[in-house]
């Protein structure tokens, strides 16, 4: 298992610095002048100059992309051109945010799926089947930040009974408040667990409803086991391979709707600070946060590789 995972690191290098090399050359071609995000519209050119002499901007673009991989090598993501504070320092004040945003609804949607799919697919053809393939359809077809909107009517703006749930555009530390945190990460995580959630539901019907046709179920019947043992013993173990893959996948999407919904809940986390920093062209902290993000995002697959090797432990001889 070690060598496997190890394997599946160094496969995901050239992932990494590929993504990181294409933000630095797309950001080449953007309009902003980092010059002027650091000295503001009425500097001098000759304090323009200084400042670009000082981060290199004058350089070519693969030499200094070639210093920022030296510098990263050795732990430093360089400086913010708006403030000179250390890139570093900048992602560790919002990291906590958007991975606790990330984190429940990823924990979310696989409860969400895990409930509903599985009981649509033991009652299938029923009302029930038929209500939970309508809603993962109604949640599919709308977008992260019009969901997200909704749930801010419903649940965090005064409604006719005069009760507030959930509060919008507020942060409260975990180590303040614990009650508080959790009240104000639930509307952010469900908008991005309810499409992502209705997605796997379907994909972990489909494969329960796959599963439970197989040789080794009707021949569990007829030996007289009742349906529901014959789930949570056997089919469960099967049935969840398919839908462990798919979740590695579905972590591109939800950090990309972490962006969103940070915006639309005035939460300042990494999709915040990348937004405002790709506007005024503190473009050492757009690429910060796209290598976090991609390093996330490889992460994530690689648990769901380790999640489908316990769970399907012939798979490992193969790889």
């Amino acid at each position: 298992m070690g060598r496997l995972i190890l394997q599946r690191l160094l496969q995901a290098l050239p992932v990494i610095i590929g993504i990181t090399f294409y933000v630095f050359v797309m950001l080449e071609f953007s309009p902003v002048d980092a010059r002027y995000a650091g000295l503001g519209l009425y500097a001098s050119d000759e304090a323009r100059e200084q400042l670009a002499e000082e981060f290199g901007l004058n350089d070519p673009v693969l030499i200094r992309y070639g210093r920022y991989l030296g510098d990263l090598s050795t732990g430093d993501f360089g400086l913010s051109v708006y403030g000179d504070r250390p890139v570093l320092t900048i992602l560790g004040e919002g990291i906590g945010i958007s991975l606790s945003v990330a984190a429940l609804a990823l924990f979310l949607a696989t409860l969400i799926a895990f409930v509903l799919g599985v009981s649509s697919a033991y009652f299938a053809g029923s009302w029930w089947d038929s209500t939970v393939r309508a809603g993962t359809l109604g949640v599919l077809s709308m977008p992260i930040f019009w969901l997200a909107l909704l749930l801010i009517l419903t649940f965090a703006l005064a409604n006719p009974i005069g009760v507030t749930w959930f509060p919008a555009g507020s942060w409260v530390p975990f180590s303040e408040d614990k009650i508080g945190w959790l009240r104000a990460l639930t509307l952010p995580s469900l908008s991005i667990a309810l499409p992502v959630g209705g997605f796997l539901t379907r994909v972990v019907r489909s494969s329960v409803l796959d599963e439970l046709e197989k040789d080794y179920v009707r021949t569990a019947r007829g030996m007289g086991l009742r349906d529901r043992v014959i789930v949570r013993k056997n089919v469960l173990r099967n049935a969840l391979v398919a839908p462990l893959t798919v979740l590695g996948l579905q972590a591109g999407y939800i950090l990309g709707g972490v962006v969103l919904v940070e915006r639309v809940f005035n939460l300042r986390g990494l999709g915040w600070k990348m937004i405002d920093s790709a506007t005024t062209g503190d473009f050492n902290i757009v690429t910060g946060i796209a290598l976090v993000g991609a390093m996330l995002f490889v992460l994530s697959n690689l648990a769901a590789d380790v999640a489908f090797l316990i769970f399907k432990p012939s798979a490992r001889e193969s790889s």
